[in-house]
């Protein structure tokens, strides 16, 4: 029975790593950065600010939707009517579903990207700090560009955090490299 017992978790472990090779041959990894556009209120009390990205994409075999988790670190600068010093930073990582649209362009690859997770947005001015988490959604298209394992990417995406007071929404601008097969 001992025996038995060893064989089958040794049978078992042998599929999950067979499983994990074979889902990191499809994974891709990728990094980025742009400009963020606050939108709407957020608008009105930040300037434009920057951002960087770190994404991996992973495929699903025979299908034009993917899933893709990706972290973004930004900040951006308060209007001096608002506060003369402080910004604003935002940290959020989001798991999406990517489509990939079919061209006939081998080279070329357009893709809409939609998903959902949570931000950290903490705001800073001379009279002090607040700091939320929240739920966030995000949409989007790109374009892919590229052959082999190096890829260039051009994104847009619309992102809201909701927050107590209101949503706060932002238009990142990516570009960057995706890395691997």
């Amino acid at each position: 029975m001992r025996r038995l017992f060893s064989a089958l978790v040794a049978v078992g472990l042998a599929s999950l790593a067979a499983t994990a090779v074979a889902q990191a041959q499809s994974a891709r990894f990728g990094i980025g950065g742009g400009l963020v556009a606050p939108t709407s209120d957020y608008g009105t009390l930040d300037k434009a600010g920057w951002h960087l990205l770190g994404k991996m994409d992973i495929k699903i075999p025979m299908s034009p939707v993917g899933l893709r988790v990706d972290g973004l670190y930004g900040q951006t600068s308060h209007v001096a009517t608002f506060s003369p010093t402080g910004n604003t930073k935002l940290i959020g990582a989001l798991a999406n579903v990517v489509l990939n649209v079919p061209l006939p362009a081998p080279m070329v690859k357009p893709y809409l990207v939609a998903g959902g997770g949570m931000y950290h947005v903490s705001i800073a001015t001379a009279s002090g700090d607040t700091s939320e988490t929240k739920f966030t959604y995000a949409a989007g298209a790109g374009l892919s560009m590229g052959a082999g394992p190096l890829h260039f990417f051009v994104e847009g995406r619309y992102v809201s955090v909701r927050e107590g007071a209101g949503p706060m929404n932002f238009l990142p601008l990516t570009v960057g490299l995706t890395f691997g097969k």
